[in-house]
C-alpha cells in the first residue's frame, strides 16, 4: 500500500488554481480533493486568496461573483486548516529565512508536518528545504 503524500499548499498555488483552472496548481488542488495527497494549509491563505482575487476583480479580469464562487469552492473543499498556533515558529522562521511572517507561517507549517511546501513563489521555495515551484 502508498502512503498518501501530505503538502503544504500556500495562498500563491490556491490563486494561481482559480486563475488557470487548468493549470498546474488546480492539479494540485483536485488531488486534494480526490485524497490522493493530504493537503493542508495555514488559515490566513484566504485572505490573501481574496485580496489577490480583489486585484483581479478591480482589473476586470474575474468577477465578483466568480472570485466569490472559488473562494467558497476553496474554503468549502478538504484542505486541512491550521491557525494561530503556527505563529511562534512563524515568527522565528521569518527571521531565520529572512521571509515575511505570511510566508514563513507555511515554511512553518510544511516543517511541523514534514511535508512538502507547494508554492509558485520562487523566492519562498528557495528559502525552504522541502519545497515544490508550481509554474
Amino acid at each position: 500500500m502508498t502512503a498518501v503524500r501530505t503538502v503544504v499548499l500556500d495562498a500563491s498555488v490556491l490563486v494561481r488554481s482559480v486563475i488557470e483552472p487548468r493549470g498546474e496548481a488546480a492539479g494540485w488542488i483536485a488531488a486534494v480533493d480526490q485524497g490522493t495527497v493530504h493537503g493542508h494549509t495555514a488559515t490566513l491563505a484566504f485572505t490573501e486568496v481574496a485580496n489577490a482575487l480583489l486585484g483581479y476583480v478591480r482589473a476586470d479580469a474575474l468577477s465578483l461573483a466568480d472570485a466569490t464562487g472559488a473562494l467558497r469552492a476553496l474554503a468549502g473543499g478538504p484542505l486541512r486548516l491550521h491557525g494561530s498556533g503556527l505563529a511562534p515558529a512563524a515568527l522565528g522562521a521569518a527571521f531565520e529565512l529572512g521571509l515575511s511572517v505570511y510566508d514563513a507561517t507555511y515554511a512553518a507549517l510544511a516543517e511541523s508536518l514534514d511535508a512538502v511546501l507547494v508554492t509558485a513563489d520562487r523566492r519562498l521555495a528557495a528559502a525552504v528545504g522541502n519545497a515544490e515551484l508550481v509554474s
